[in-house]
């Protein structure tokens, strides 16, 4: 064998030897979610009008979970089945992002129920899929000092929540919500509230959200009109899932 056969010889070998074996046996379908248990992952898929029983699963993000209609990807290895994951189109949770957004100026209101601040915010909007569930993180700092106009006897503080409107109408709620509180006793005694902090709620279906673009904004209250309360550092972060 001369010199350029072997060199042909050994590149076919070497390609050959490269290709992993039992492609022949690896095929891709889509696939629609029958039944979806959310605590086990027992699953059932229809697949090429037959359904397949607990198909593994591919494991990713933040919590897993289908309803029954998602369209899947489906993988299938020889004798084993595999859901890759569900098949979004652009602009209807394709993206299925993570939004956030801080608003950094000092701001006061002296409303008892919940408002906006002079700037409005923050707002984040993103689209909540089959799941009908998101992570929602809120995030402030809250001040208030009581001074020669307030009427001792009562709380003085702040709450900062957020409402959700678009696809869902949600209200602001003291069910999650940051904020805090010191009680003002005696005149002879001035009392200040200062804090910073955040809470995480998981936000889901029974809360009324729905599929679709949905705008999550930052909402506050004070815990009384005098003295108000003065909210910066303002952050909303929201994770679909």
């Amino acid at each position: 064998m001369d010199a350029l056969a072997y060199a042909v010889a050994m590149a076919a070998a070497n390609a050959a030897a490269a290709t992993p074996p039992g492609g022949a046996d690896l095929y891709h379908y889509q696939g629609q979610i029958v039944s979806w248990d959310e605590s086990t992952g027992v699953n059932a898929v229809a697949v090429n009008g037959a359904t397949v029983s607990n198909l593994r699963v591919l494991q990713s993000g933040v919590g897993l979970v289908y309803q029954p209609g998602d369209t899947v990807m489906i993988e299938k290895r020889m004798s084993q089945w595999y859901i890759l994951g569900k098949v979004a189109a652009p602009g209807a949770g394709a993206a299925n992002q993570v939004a956030s957004q801080l608003v950094s100026a000092s701001q006061a209101t002296t409303s008892t129920s919940y408002t906006d601040l002079v700037t409005v915010g923050p707002a984040v909007t993103v689209y909540i899929g089959s799941s009908r569930r998101c992570l929602v993180t809120v995030s402030a700092t809250i001040n208030s000092l009581a001074n020669a106009g307030t009427g001792v006897g009562q709380w003085i503080g702040g709450n900062a929540s957020f409402a959700v409107s678009g696809a869902s109408a949600i209200a602001p709620s003291s069910d999650f919500y940051v904020g805090g509180e010191n009680w003002y006793a005696t005149s002879s005694a001035p009392v200040g509230f200062y804090m910073g902090g955040s809470r995480t709620t998981v936000l889901t279906a029974a809360r009324g959200l729905n599929v679709g673009f949905n705008t999550f904004t930052m909402k506050y209250l004070a815990l009384s009109a005098n003295p108000g309360a003065t909210f910066f550092d303002r952050t909303i972060t929201v994770i679909p899932f």
